[in-house]
Parts: C-alpha cells; structure tokens; sequence
C-alpha cells in the first residue's frame, strides 16, 4: 500500500500545474535556442552561395588576366599596347581619322519631335 501512496504522490507532483509550467518553460527556451541555430545556419549558407559566386568571378578575372600578361610578354602585345595607349605610329605611317556623315554645313543634324504643347501650339498656326 506505501507503494501506491509514494507512486499516487509522485503523479501528482509531475501533474500538478507547476511542474508542468517548468517544463513549458524549459521547452520554450529550448525553442528559441532551436530557432536561433537554424537562423545562423540559413545565414551561413546565404554566405557559402555568395563566397561561391564570389569565387568564380575572380578565377574568371585571373583567367582574363594571366592571359593578358602571357599577351603582354610577347613583342606584338607590347607594341600594340603602346600603340593603343599612347596614339604612336611608327616611321612612314599615317593616321586615318574616320567621320560620320554629315549635312552640307559640316555639322550633323538631329531630328526631335515637337513636345505635346508644340502639338497643340501648331494646330492654331
């Protein structure tokens, strides 16, 4: 019969509204220490995917890049690099300068359509 007493008792105690507000509240802070670790990781994934695209842009640029300096090496990348950057020509070569065609006055014209108050304007004209 003690044995049912102590068994009633301890049902009791784990039933009883203040243990289960305990528990609630232990559960509560477990949830949020949940929710915060599953914030970290989605921020470290956003992270990871940026890293990544971060990476492969920059092992674009120095692909574009060491091919350039393997062109600049050579004779041929050198004169055309100084020839780009700084206007020069070599003995007996000529510069052509190429021109947009023009009206007869040397100036190019511009068409542009009258604005809705010139519209209206014209009409009484």
């Amino acid at each position: 019969m003690l044995e049912f007493q102590e068994k009633r008792r301890l049902k009791r105690f784990m039933y009883s509204r203040v243990t289960l507000a305990i528990l609630l509240i232990i559960v509560l802070f477990l949830f949020n220490s949940v929710w915060k670790v599953y914030q970290k990781q989605d921020m470290a994934r956003d992270n990871l995917t940026k890293t990544a695209v971060s990476l492969a842009s920059l092992q674009a640029r120095e692909k574009m890049l060491s091919s350039e300096v393997e062109r600049l090496k050579t004779e041929a990348g050198k004169e055309e690099e100084i020839r780009e950057k700084f206007g020069l020509v070599k003995p007996g070569e000529e510069v052509i300068v190429v021109v947009d065609k023009a009206d007869g006055r040397g100036q190019i014209t511009a068409t542009s359509s009258p604005s809705f108050w010139g519209k209206i304007v014209n009409w009484f004209r």
